[in-house]
């Protein structure tokens, strides 16, 4: 790891990448094609689980925005994570984050999910600072896996050899 390498920039701001989960059922944790001198990669939904156990709750109000922001964090990070290994175990080979898709396990009649989202924007800004954002959705479902708040995908562009 560099000092400049996206994860130096994410530990300097206190965020670790942790190693990436086995998948909880039939699917891979990403799926990477090859377009022209470059790999379309398109990361699996990943839940806000730190050592395997799922951050759960569900957002209800204007006071439940801070807890799922934290746990955008993490499963961005999750993301990021998954996104390493499909880059050859380097974050640096990540050209552009192309989408982003989240997931926040909410009551019907929660309005903020894009101010709990911001939280995993921030976190690829920190780790990407000379990226564009990518184009964004921000859900609200009524169920998660393990009741996690929330859960992220994401689809990036990384150099190939």
């Amino acid at each position: 790891m560099t000092a400049h390498s996206p994860e130096a920039r994410l530990a300097a701001a206190g965020f670790t990448v942790p190693e990436v989960s086995s998948p909880r059922g039939s699917y891979a944790p990403y799926r990477a094609v090859e377009v022209g001198p470059s790999r379309w990669v398109s990361i699996a939904g990943q839940v806000c689980r730190q050592q395997g156990v799922a951050m759960a709750g569900q957002c209800q109000s204007e006071a439940d925005v801070e807890p799922a922001r934290r746990a955008a964090e993490v499963s961005m990070l999750n993301a990021l994570a998954a996104l390493r290994v499909a880059a050859d175990g380097e974050l640096s080979r990540v050209i552009q984050i192309v989408r982003l898709r989240g997931f926040i396990r909410a009551a019907p009649d929660f309005t903020h999910h894009p101010a709990v989202l911001d939280a995993a924007s921030a976190v690829l800004r920190t780790a990407f600072p000379d990226q564009a954002l990518p184009a964004r959705s921000a859900l609200g479902v009524t169920s998660l896996p393990d009741g996690a708040w929330t859960e992220i995908e994401i689809d990036a562009v990384v150099m190939t050899d």
